[in-house]
């Protein structure tokens, strides 16, 4: 009896359709295959009976490229992530093709990818176990598809304009990364786009640098190979399926496993195929003050000298408002309210504080320079052929039009004037905005808006840094950015900032998810504007955070990667009454003192591939309490931090081996949970613990008052250890070494010590 004849109670007989309209196709069936030098070829039938080509390319005996071109494609100037293979000396003719009764085999010794004969479905085992499969029956009671397989979108001619992968949704399965997005840190069951925004908050799924990569709980990760506007349907629309897709008319993704599930392992491969971390200068784990903005010489000669004489240490100082507001993004110093800039540098670097300064990729219409540039064609364009022009945010008072990174006259012109600039001795350049390019403009190199969006924000950030890399290689420095917007890749390109938080304490734990996915996708040296950019008081008006906000933000920032206090109002402790100076004093000497613990985890960034600031799972993959840990997180492999953000009280999670909380000194057994209640600071409490693993010796300066990182490398006489350990241990710790080099030295521990 068939199926169809099977089903007699009402007409819902078993023929399978779609719900989808006619612009939607999607894969069926093979109609052939073939094994060139580049990897597996098919020839494959859709829905509509079109053709279609997929080639799959391993990169490695773990890693696969997925591409597949529709026959007819939209005209495209697509960019990739990544554009070549591999540096891995594995080739795709490595890889064997078997053929069996009911699919076809390619495989590697890690490997084995099947397709279906009778149906277009690619599964993927990993040393003969299921890892994960494409979703090709996620139907409803009609037998419609309700959730379409792999396939594309066409317009009115037939042609491919943006592209699918679905792949089936397990029961208990997570998925973190996705850079920096504020939601929950596990991404199952939210929608995901990466289309950089100005977020104007730090709560929301909008953000500034999304990125189109992610790590599932099972064991492997997917990189979208595009800049173009790409989004994920995570489990949001149906629990058995998820999809990921983009505005590009071609499917390319890249897969990556790891048997283990060592999710380390997982982001090095990540890495070795997109490019290492590059390391950071040492100051650069101090403390950098800063507001939007200090308005003259005077104002920051003021503040290091208050700071200065009321202890509090500064590493880095910033400047937002350098140039005359209608010559912002030229390069050109306002010397009215900062007369002499370089012997301000000097003087600042006397007192070893670095400069750091804002910048800006747009150009106000009332630019007396706006027509002379435009006219040499260095803005984006409309569709017109004339200067895309747009507010750079919802209040601006002008509109604006942004440079064109794609265009080589301009970034030849442009660099030269960022070079200046930084031969002055500037130690940093903030790349603020790039987000709010329209989708309606064409860009030098035939881009259009959906294709060049998210690659403006990456070439804007790439760019000037190589600029600056030129410079200060030739001084012995290492360069530095502080970054708003970015993509994948943006990990070369350190460092960056989660954008315009708040100063509530809620969003503080919004904050740490960004960070957290920011990890699981390889960004390494990252923090958040400490006190919160912003705050809206009771009047509906800016207003300043109350002490026990801004303490909050602060606490929690001097113990992430890097830490910059920012603000539309005044962010300087001394602010905040005495309470506040006394607090954030402590800290501040601290962390300094913690700057060789600091260096050592930037070094394992720069060598390995492993971030500094860790979520729970990255160091216990094992643990499944550690999969559903957000609220607290590692910095390096020796601490974890617990925030309480808005809690008054709460259950911390602590894993396997003991733990002692590094201030009351009081030791805890792992794998279990610890009760937490918290007190305000202003009767004597604190919004963070820290807590030190059993077997670690963290170093730290020997000196107690540290006023700033210091300038020269370190020595082991130089340090003490905060030992934790029932054994003897050796650990070998990361030094700076001449010329920003990293050198190592050997520290035995004692127990109990």
């Amino acid at each position: 009896m068939s199926a169809e004849t099977e089903t007699q109670y009402n007409p819902q007989y078993g023929v399978r359709r779609t719900i989808f309209s006619d612009e939607y196709d999607f894969l069926t069936k093979i109609e052939s295959v073939c094994v060139q030098e580049d990897g597996l070829h098919f020839a494959v039938r859709t829905w509509k009976d079109r053709t279609v080509k997929v080639c799959v390319t391993f990169l490695t005996p773990s890693v696969f490229r997925f591409v597949m071109v529709p026959e007819l494609t939209a005209q495209s100037h697509r960019q990739t992530v990544l554009e070549s293979a591999s540096s891995s000396e594995f080739e795709s003719k490595n890889a064997k093709l078997v053929e069996t009764q009911h699919c076809f085999v390619y495989e590697t010794e890690q490997l084995s990818l099947h397709f279906e004969k009778d149906y277009w479905e690619m599964s993927v085992y990993q040393n003969g176990k299921l890892l994960t499969k494409e979703q090709a029956f996620d139907t409803n009671v009609d037998n419609r598809w309700k959730q379409l397989p792999t396939g594309f979108q066409v317009d009115a001619s037939g042609k491919s304009i943006s592209t699918f992968e679905q792949f089936v949704l397990f029961s208990d399965e997570m998925f973190w990364g996705f850079g920096e997005k504020f939601t929950h840190f596990n991404k199952r069951g939210q929608r995901i786009e990466c289309w950089q925004k100005d977020a104007l908050s730090t709560n929301s799924e909008d953000s500034y640098k999304g990125h189109p990569y992610f790590t599932s709980s099972r064991g492997y990760s997917i990189l979208l190979n595009t800049f173009t506007r790409s989004s994920f349907d995570m489990g949001a629309s149906s629990w058995i399926s998820y999809q990921i897709g983009s505005n590009d008319p071609v499917l390319d993704y890249i897969f990556l496993a790891e048997e283990s599930k060592d999710y380390k392992k997982l982001l090095q491969q990540y890495l070795q195929l997109t490019g290492q971390i590059p390391m950071i200068p040492q100051w650069a784990f101090g403390f950098w003050m800063s507001k939007c903005s200090y308005m003259s010489r005077k104002e920051i000669e003021d503040v290091v000298d208050k700071a200065e004489q009321l202890g509090v240490g500064i590493d880095v100082i910033h400047i937002d408002g350098w140039q005359k507001p209608d010559m912002a993004g030229l390069w050109e110093w306002d010397t009215e309210r900062f007369p002499d800039p370089e012997g301000m540098i000097r003087e600042l670097n006397k007192k070893n504080i670095h400069l750091s300064l804002w910048n800006y990729p747009y150009l106000q219409e009332n630019s007396p320079e706006y027509k002379a540039l435009a006219e040499r064609g260095f803005f984006i364009k409309n569709k017109e052929g004339q200067p895309a022009l747009f507010k750079s945010t919802a209040d601006s008072e002008y509109l604006c039009a942004c440079f064109d990174f794609t265009n080589p006259e301009f970034l030849e012109w442009y660099g030269e004037r960022i070079k200046k600039i930084v031969r002055m001795g500037v130690s940093v350049i903030k790349t603020d905005f790039s987000e709010a390019v329209p989708k309606d403009v064409v860009f030098y190199n035939g881009m259009n808006g959906y294709e060049g969006h998210n690659l403006l924000t990456y070439l804007y950030a790439k760019n000037i840094y190589g600029w600056m890399k030129e410079i200060c290689e030739k001084r012995g420095e290492l360069p530095l950015l502080w970054g708003r917007s970015g993509y994948a890749g943006s990990h070369t390109i350190p460092a960056a900032w989660a954008g315009d938080s708040s100063s509530d304490k809620a969003t503080h734990s919004a904050i740490l998810q960004a960070g957290l996915g920011m990890a699981m996708s390889g960004v390494s040296f990252w923090g958040y504007d400490l006190g919160g950019f912003y705050h809206t008081g009771y009047t509906g008006n800016e207003e300043r955070p109350d002490t026990e906000d801004y303490l909050s933000s602060v606490q929690m920032g001097l113990w992430m990667p890097l830490s910059r206090a920012h603000g539309k109002t005044p962010r300087e402790p001394w602010q905040y009454g005495d309470l506040a100076l006394k607090n954030v004093k402590e800290w501040i000497n601290f962390r300094h003192r913690l700057a060789p613990y600091l260096y050592h985890t930037a070094c394992q960034s720069h060598l390995f591939g492993i971030p500094m600031l860790r979520p729970v799972v990255m160091e216990y993959p094992k643990d499944p309490m550690a999969k559903m840990q957000n609220l607290s997180y590692m910095l390096g492999d020796s601490l974890l931090v617990s925030p309480a953000f808005d809690r008054e009280e709460y259950d911390l999670y602590l894993p396997e081996g003991q733990w002692r909380n590094i201030e009351s000194k009081e030791v805890y057994k792992g794998g279990s949970f610890v009760h937490v209640e918290t007190k305000s600071f202003a009767n004597g409490g604190t919004s963070l613990l820290v807590f030190q693993k059993e077997g670690t010796s963290i170093p730290l300066l020997a000196q107690k008052e540290v006023m700033h990182v210091p300038a020269t490398a370190w020595k082991r006489e130089d340090l003490d250890f905060m030992t934790f350990t029932t054994t003897d241990i050796t650990e070998k710790i990361y030094v700076p070494g001449e010329c920003g080099k990293v050198e190592f030295i050997q520290v035995e521990a004692k127990k109990n010590a």
